[in-house]
């Protein structure tokens, strides 16, 4: 039973608690595209808001070829958020079945997932893709969130 669907039809199916070092030899039944990562400081979350998506959502992207997923939630957290952190620790990985969008027609993916620790934030720079960013509480309103990453706090 898949563990919820967003207002998009976009399907969360599956979180697999899974080693790091056997992300390199565990067969799937679809690729693993992209990585996510929860960042937490002052005791909130780390939100960035897309401008393509026009929601607020966990910084991660495309994973590209020849990186780790590891080596790319580093980079696409800094690109997205000017944030910069040498230690992430890997939680598993999640299945979606994700309807078409600029990414392609629907299709069922894996990503990773993994969480971080900041003590304080370095300034953001806006960018092509991050209009801004905020520190969630997880609660409070802060306009449109994509519901899914909302629902990966919990699997921190």
């Amino acid at each position: 039973m898949a563990i919820m669907t967003d207002s998009m039809g976009n399907i969360f199916l599956e979180f697999l608690k899974i080693e790091e070092e056997k992300l390199v030899v565990v067969e799937l039944d679809a690729p693993l595209t992209h990585a996510l990562i929860v960042v937490e400081c002052l005791g909130k979350y780390l939100f960035m808001y897309n401008k393509w998506r026009n929601s607020w959502e966990l910084p991660g992207g495309v994973i590209e070829e020849g990186e780790t997923a590891k080596q790319c939630v580093i980079r696409e957290l800094f690109e997205e958020t000017n944030q910069k952190l040498i230690y992430v620790d890997f939680k598993g990985l999640l299945k979606f079945r994700l309807q078409p969008s600029f990414h392609g027609p629907e299709r069922t993916e894996y990503g990773a997932l993994f969480s971080g620790q900041l003590s304080q934030l370095d300034d953001f720079i806006e960018n092509d893709e991050a209009k801004s960013i905020i520190l969630w509480d997880g609660s409070t309103d802060i306009g449109q969130i994509a519901e899914i990453d909302k629902k990966l706090l919990e699997f921190i």
